[in-house]
C-alpha cells in the first residue's frame, strides 16, 4: 500500500501491455486516479499546443461513469478543454474519435479493466494516432506521475493554466459506424443473406458491445440471436472475457438454433472469439488466418503481416505464399500499433484476441473482427469449419494450440522460467531444442516444427506458456513434458 506524502515515492501506478489496470478501493482509489490524471495533464501541456481537447470515455463496469466525470473535472483543472461520451463505448470507437480531426484532440483516456473481473477498474490512454500509447510515451507519463505524486502544485505552477477550461459532450458513434461500413462490404454481405441467410448467434457478456456489433449484424442482414443484451456492472457474476470456459451459453444457444456461427465480444470490445455450427472454440489463432486468407484472395489486400511472439506461425505462412512480408513482436499490441503508423500492414494479430486490417485504425478491434469473419462467411457460403479446413490445406500443414496459465509462488515462479532460460537448455521431455529467443520471456523452438513461449506475469504469482505444433499427439506430450517440469 503507498503512503502519499511530499517525500513518499509513488509504486501504486505502474503499465502493463496497455495502460493501468487493478482493483477498485485498493490500488485503483480517487487518490491514485487524481495523481495518475495530474501527470497525464503534465504530459498534454508539454507536448501539445494549447487548444487540444482531451476525450474521456468509459466502458459498461462498476464506477467507470464516476471516474470519468471525476477525471474530466479534474482535467479540466488543469486548463484542459474534455471531450466527453457519457454513455458506455467501446474502446476502438474512443480511439478512433481520438483521430477525428473535427475534434482537435490531444488523444483520449477510456475507463476499462477489458475482459478482467467487475471488481477491477483501468484506465488506457489513446493518443491522437488512435493507437495504443507507444513504450516512450508511457515513460513520460510516468516520469510526470512521479511528480505529481511528491507535489502537484508544484508541478503545476509549471505551466500556463487557462482557466476557461469546459467539458462538452460528443457521440462518435455514427463516425465509427460509417467507417466500419467503408472497409466492411454489408451491401453485398446483405445481397448474400438474401439468398442464403446467414444464422449468428452474438453475446456482449453484458458489455458495450451491444447496440454496435449486433446493429451492423442486423443491417447486413444476418439472422441474429443475441445474448446478455442488458446493462449490468457485475456481467452476470463472471468476468466479460471470451473465452471457452465463458460461453458456455452461446454453444448452448448456437446448437440450439443451428446458427452457422457465434461471436462474443470482450468488457470494451476490442476483443473476440468464435464458435462454429458444433460449437467449437476458434481463438484469434485459428479465426485470423481465415480473414487473412480472405483480405487476401477476395479484396486484393497487399502489404506486411504482423503479429505478436505468442501468436500462431500459420500467419506467416499464408504471408510467404502470397508473397507478402511478415514480422514478429514482442507481446502488446502496442507493438503491432507501431508496424501499422511505419508501414501498410495487410493485418495486426494477436493471441489474447486482438486484430486491425489494412484502413483501419492502429488499434485492436474486436467489432470489427466479428464484421469480417461474418463476411468471409455470407460471401463464401462456406461453414467456419470448412473454412477452417481450406486455411490449413492452403499451406499444406495442420495446427495445433494450447495454453496454460500455471499459478506459481515465489521461487517456484523463478525456478521455473530458469529452465527456459537457461542456455543450456538442450531438451524438454522427448523433443529436442532446435533454437531460443529471449526477446520476452523464453521462445523455445523444437526441431519436430513446434514451439513454445514462457512468459513470467509481471503483476501476479503466475507464468503463461504458449504452445504451436502441426501433430496433435507431439504437442500434448510437450504440453505434459512442460507441466512436469513443476513438479
Amino acid at each position: 500500500m503507498a503512503v502519499f506524502s511530499k517525500t513518499s515515492k509513488l509504486h501504486d501506478i505502474k503499465f502493463g501491455t496497455d495502460g493501468w489496470r487493478a482493483l477498485i478501493a485498493k490500488e485503483f482509489t480517487y487518490k491514485n486516479l487524481e495523481i495518475f490524471l495530474n501527470g497525464l495533464a503534465a504530459y498534454i501541456l508539454s507536448n501539445y499546443p494549447a487548444g487540444k481537447k482531451l476525450i474521456i470515455g468509459h466502458d459498461a463496469r462498476f464506477l467507470a461513469d464516476r471516474f470519468a466525470a471525476f477525471a474530466a473535472e479534474k482535467i479540466n483543472s488543469w486548463g484542459i478543454d474534455v471531450l466527453t461520451i457519457n454513455h458506455p463505448v467501446p474502446t476502438p470507437v474512443i480511439a478512433f474519435a481520438a483521430q477525428m480531426q473535427e475534434f482537435n484532440s490531444c488523444g483520449a483516456i477510456t475507463f476499462t479493466a477489458s475482459h478482467n473481473p467487475p471488481e477491477y477498474m483501468g484506465i488506457k490512454y489513446i493518443p491522437e494516432y488512435a493507437g495504443p500509447a507507444s513504450l516512450e510515451i508511457t515513460n513520460k507519463i510516468l516520469a510526470f506521475i512521479e511528480e505529481a505524486a511528491e507535489d502537484a502544485d508544484k508541478l503545476k505552477v509549471k505551466f500556463t493554466i487557462n482557466n476557461s477550461a469546459n467539458t462538452q459532450i460528443i457521440n462518435p458513434r455514427e463516425n465509427y459506424l460509417t467507417h466500419i461500413r467503408s472497409i466492411v462490404n454489408l451491401t453485398a454481405i446483405k445481397e448474400a443473406n438474401q439468398k442464403q441467410i446467414t444464422k449468428l448467434v452474438y453475446d456482449p457478456l453484458f458489455a458495450c458491445g451491444r447496440t454496435y456489433t449486433d446493429s451492423l449484424l442486423r443491417e447486413a442482414g444476418f439472422d441474429l440471436t443475441v445474448l446478455h443484451d442488458h446493462y449490468d456492472p457485475t456481467f452476470g457474476g463472471s468476468l466479460p472475457d471470451p473465452s471457452e470456459k465463458r460461453l458456455t451459453e452461446l454453444k448452448e444457444m448456437v446448437i440450439k438454433s443451428k446458427a452457422q456461427l457465434g461471436a462474443a465480444n470482450d468488457g470494451d470490445a476490442d476483443r473476440f472469439a468464435f464458435l462454429d455450427e458444433e460449437g467449437n472454440f476458434y481463438p484469434a489463432n485459428k479465426s485470423l488466418p481465415i480473414i487473412l486468407k480472405y483480405l487476401i484472395e477476395h479484396k486484393g489486400y497487399k502489404g506486411t503481416v504482423a503479429r505478436t511472439l505468442a501468436t500462431t506461425h500459420l500467419l506467416d505462412e499464408i504471408a510467404i505464399k502470397a508473397g507478402l512480408k511478415h514480422i514478429e513482436t514482442a507481446v502488446g499490441f502496442k507493438w503491432l500499433c507501431e508496424i501499422m503508423r511505419r508501414e501498410p500492414t495487410v493485418l495486426c494479430a494477436e493471441e489474447s484476441g486482438g486484430m486491425s486490417i489494412l484502413g483501419h485504425i492502429p488499434e485492436k478491434d474486436g467489432i470489427l473482427a466479428i464484421l469480417l469473419l461474418s463476411e468471409v462467411m455470407a460471401i463464401t457460403g462456406k461453414k467456419l469449419s470448412t473454412l477452417w479446413q481450406e486455411v490449413q490445406d492452403y499451406v499444406g500443414k495442420k495446427y495445433f494450440y494450447d495454453k496454460l496459465d500455471l499459478h506459481l509462488d515465489g521461487d517456484l515462479k523463478d525456478k521455473f522460467m530458469a529452465t527456459f532460460l537457461s542456455p543450456d537448455l538442450k531438451q524438454i521431455g522427448e523433443f529436442k531444442v532446435s533454437k531460443t529467443d529471449f526477446t520476452e520471456g523464453a521462445k523455445i523452438y523444437f526441431d519436430n516444427g513446434s514451439w513454445l513461449l514462457a512468459r513470467p506475469s509481471g503483476t501476479e504469482a503466475m507464468c503463461r506458456v504458449y504452445l504451436e505444433g502441426n501433430d496433435k499427439e507431439a504437442l500434448n506430450k510437450l504440453v505434459a513434458a512442460v507441466q512436469a517440469l513443476i513438479k
